[in-house]
């Protein structure tokens, strides 16, 4: 990726007249910056003439008179200047140059100010229009794209990546400033000595020149950083998620440990980092030293260039150092971040290739919004379904033939890696098989419908994901606009009345993932929350597992009264549950080995494997 090419991009999103504007500023502050140097030509002429005799309010002396030797007389620009100052009534005294002088300082301090806060404004605005966009194409994305990443990955890009790009960005910014900051001094130092100018943008162009490696070292150091970042993040996850096993198996210092050394790592590429630009500038520093004691020598004794115009060159050469100084930093931070901005554009670049189709205002029937509750009038169906994950040569699904009959209650039973969850996957939408259809009473599961068929599918896995906050709002993500009624009735469908107990109701904190709650109080509240959704299609992922027996009783009845509403999928090994489904499914190795009731399945469940019979039909 060419740096100013992406910076130019990265800069191309924000809006026209803010960058306009910011761009105004910046030639303002600088044309302020020119022109105040320019000026203490005549204030030095000015000064040296009243010491030898001019009063300070005298004006001062024509080109003519004063023979074109001091203060910038002879030259047409500075005279131009003056002229001006003239007209706006500001007499070219001494007293008259110092007010324009500091007129000038306090306008180009107003114009800084104005541009510092534009620049800023721009840059957290394109920041958080890049993570927007980050995070609004994971969202966009196929199931079987997030499932086959790594989730501290993306978390790591949509936290740490983009701020690097912001830090970057914000460097890029000044750097503008700074390139606009130097070609005013530049000009300036032109006016005064086009020869002591292009000497100094040779000797300049040369020391720049010399910190190519530095600034290429910059950008491999910056490829570093972002694989420590990714790791230490996917470090700081696994570490929290497995918290409590490390706690009883007792290891704790290899935790610790682990964590220790990949933090390591990190500040390692840190202060390499930050080691490099440091010796850039003191480099920077001693050279520029140097080169401003060569321009004084060089002015005074070879050109012999008038006192006040080579005290003003060295001034503004003195400026010059820092800002050259401050360009190499600004050049080395960008390339820094700039990796994190491929990876960033690479995500985005991979997010389209993979985005889910998905049409506004469509549905499967063609007219109403996405929204809109998609009934199931006759059938699911699934006709030769195959599905096979990447990386894995035996198929998750493989051949599946079904028919879910609208309003009744299918059972679907196997060992572990039968295919279970890949199917429950592909009822949902989230998952299009290689091969093979899906339809609802006969339209295709393909495209823009999956996304609008799932709005009208409620889910509750056997490990429920609850957020944290409020059992309300945890509850109005299935049903957004539900009210204390709906809320209630959710609940006790559900069989989840205790929450009327707690001593906060609705209102009370779950805790990081339903930390707060016991497994089966998080699996009532899962429920609740799907029965909110009002879905054609309820998929119960063994949502009876953690309950006892009693509140198992409950929910089965809540699950039973639903029969004729709804289309139900319970994946579970319950025997009670088998025997009350319209029709049971038995799954092995991906293929459909029974089908039909539990009285005609139980048979056949007798040619089975063992440890499917033993350890996936027991009643509880």
């Amino acid at each position: 990726m060419k740096p100013l090419r992406a910076f130019w991009r990265l800069l191309g999103a924000a809006p026209r007249g803010r960058l306009l504007s910011f761009i105004l500023l910046m030639t303002l502050g600088s044309l302020t910056e020119g022109i105040g140097l320019l000026l203490l030509v005549p204030l030095l002429g000015a000064l040296g003439e009243t010491a030898g005799g001019f009063a300070v309010g005298e004006a001062l002396p024509s080109s003519a008179d004063a023979g074109g030797t001091g203060g910038g007389q002879g030259n047409p620009l500075i005279e131009g200047l003056v002229s001006g100052l003239s007209w706006l009534g500001l007499t070219p005294t001494v007293g008259g140059l110092l007010l324009a002088f500091v007129g000038l300082v306090v306008l180009r301090s107003a114009i800084q100010f104005g541009r510092e806060r534009l620049g800023i404004s721009l840059q957290y605005r394109l920041v958080d229009g890049l993570r927007l966009r980050a995070y609004e194409a994971l969202l966009g994305v196929e199931w079987r794209w997030i499932a086959a990443g790594r989730r501290s990955d993306q978390a790591n890009l949509l936290l740490t990546d983009i701020n690097r790009v912001g830090v970057g960005l914000h460097y890029g910014i000044g750097l503008l400033a700074t390139a606009v900051t130097l070609t005013a001094y530049l000009t300036a130092a032109l006016v005064l000595s086009w020869t002591m100018t292009i000497l100094v943008l040779a000797s300049g162009g040369l020391v720049f020149a010399l910190m190519a490696r530095q600034r290429r070292h910059a950008l491999s150091l910056g490829y570093a950083l972002g694989e420590a970042n990714r790791e230490l993040q996917s470090r700081v996850q696994e570490s929290l998620a497995g918290i409590k096993l490390t706690k009883i198996l007792g290891q704790e210092n290899r935790h610790l440990a682990q964590f220790g050394q990949t933090l390591a790592r990190l500040r390692d590429r840190q202060l390499r980092f930050a080691t490099s630009t440091s010796l850039s500038r003191a480099f920077f520093q001693v050279v520029g030293a140097g080169l401003l004691a060569t321009y004084l020598y060089v002015g005074l004794a070879l050109w012999r260039l008038p006192v006040p115009e080579l005290l003003t060159l060295v001034l503004i050469f003195s400026r010059l150092i820092p800002q050259f100084i401050a360009a190499q930093q600004q050049i080395a931070h960008w390339l820094h971040a700039l990796p994190a901005l491929e990876q960033t554009e690479r995500l985005l670049a991979d997010c389209r290739d993979a985005a889910e189709p998905i049409v506004e205002a469509t549905t499967a029937m063609g007219a109403a919004p996405a929204t809109t509750p998609w009934p199931i009038e006759e059938a699911i169906a699934l006709e030769c379904v195959n599905l096979t994950y990447a990386g894995r040569d035996r198929p998750a699904l493989d051949g599946v033939t079904l028919r879910l009959l609208a309003r009744t209650t299918t059972a679907v039973i196997g060992a572990s890696g039968a295919g279970k969850s890949t199917l429950a996957d592909v009822l949902m939408g989230l998952l299009t098989p290689d091969a093979g259809a899906v339809t609802i009473d006969g339209e295709p599961l393909i495209g823009a419908r999956r996304h609008a068929w799932r709005q009208s599918v409620a889910y509750v896995p056997q490990e429920v994901f609850l957020f944290h906050d409020s059992i309300r709002h945890n509850l109005l993500w299935g049903g957004p606009e539900s009210d204390e009624a709906a809320l209630r009735e959710a609940l006790e469908r559900a069989a989840a009345d205790f929450v009327f107990d707690l001593p906060q109701g609705l209102d009370t904190l779950v805790g990081d993932g339903g930390v707060r709650l016991s497994g089966g109080e998080r699996q009532r509240l899962a429920l609740a929350r799907a029965l909110l959704r009002r879905p054609s299609l309820l998929i119960l992922d063994e949502a009876t597992s953690a309950l006892d027996r009693e509140n198992e009783a409950r929910v089965r009845a809540a699950i039973e009264h639903l029969h004729g509403d709804l289309t139900l999928v319970l994946i579970g090994h319950r025997l009670a549950t088998l025997e009350h489904a319209d029709q049971v499914v038995v799954l092995e190795a991906g293929r459909v080995a029974a089908q039909g009731t539990w009285e005609q399945v139980r048979p056949d469940l007798a040619a089975l494997p063992g440890d499917l019979i033993g350890a996936g039909l027991r009643d509880g």
